[in-house]
């Protein structure tokens, strides 16, 4: 069942808006499939569930990076010139079309997959712990504590979903962008709230895996 999730988000990443249009910007509207970024997340995610679960992790990594890589794009260049002058105050999930949502969906799926895998045959906990932790919960989840695991991540995804929601729709932005104009400003303390505290969650997640792995390495000594 899983698996089919994971490639329901496949298919609708790649059939999705990577990025939103914003014509005032020269921001155009991007398909997955237009973008080499959403392949090579798209196919990683595909080889993570076809190859040996420790070398899954690694898969698992290069869409971490990718996905990172382009949501750090965002929050970056909304802050130069060719936003920054359009009178509207921009974060970067604005930008960020629903592929790019689905693929991380999909990876958070695929995550949980892997580390069951890893957990039923009972490979020994090793670096992949790391590369694992850098998604929230799934550090805790490999240590086996599923319940607290899956805590950590839906917090964090909660409060990345509700900040996106804040976003104005796309629409918006190519309708007001027809005319070179761009929707009137509106408050994003709620956005940048919220955005802070997906990041403090993050951080907290890594922190609780750091505290419980050292926990169990203690027991063992004894």
């Amino acid at each position: 069942m899983l698996d089919f999730v994971v490639a329901v988000c496949v298919i609708a990443s790649v059939a999705s808006p990577w990025w939103i249009s914003v014509p005032p910007a020269h921001l155009k509207e991007t398909f997955g499939f237009e973008s080499p970024a959403c392949w090579v997340a798209v196919v990683a995610l595909f080889v993570a569930r076809f190859i040996e679960a420790r070398a899954a992790v690694v898969a698992l990594a290069v869409v971490e990076l990718v996905l990172g890589a382009w949501f750090g794009w965002a929050m970056w260049v909304v802050t130069t010139p060719r936003f920054a002058q359009l009178g509207f105050p921009f974060v970067g999930t604005d930008l960020l079309g629903p592929g790019w949502y689905a693929a991380a969906v999909g990876l958070l799926v695929t995550a949980a997959l892997v580390v069951k895998e890893l957990e039923d045959r009972d490979v020994p906990i090793g670096p992949e712990l790391w590369i694992l932790a850098a998604l929230p919960g799934f550090g805790v989840s490999r240590l086996g504590n599923w319940t607290r695991g899956l805590v950590w991540t839906a917090l964090f995804s909660a409060a990345l979903y509700f900040a996106s929601t804040d976003s104005p729709d796309p629409a918006q932005f190519a309708e007001y962008g027809r005319t070179g104009n761009v929707p009137p400003p509106i408050p994003r303390s709620p956005e940048w709230v919220l955005l802070a505290l997906a990041a403090l969650l993050w951080m907290l997640s890594i922190a609780a895996t750091a505290w419980q792995r050292r926990r169990s390495l203690q027991k063992e000594i004894v």
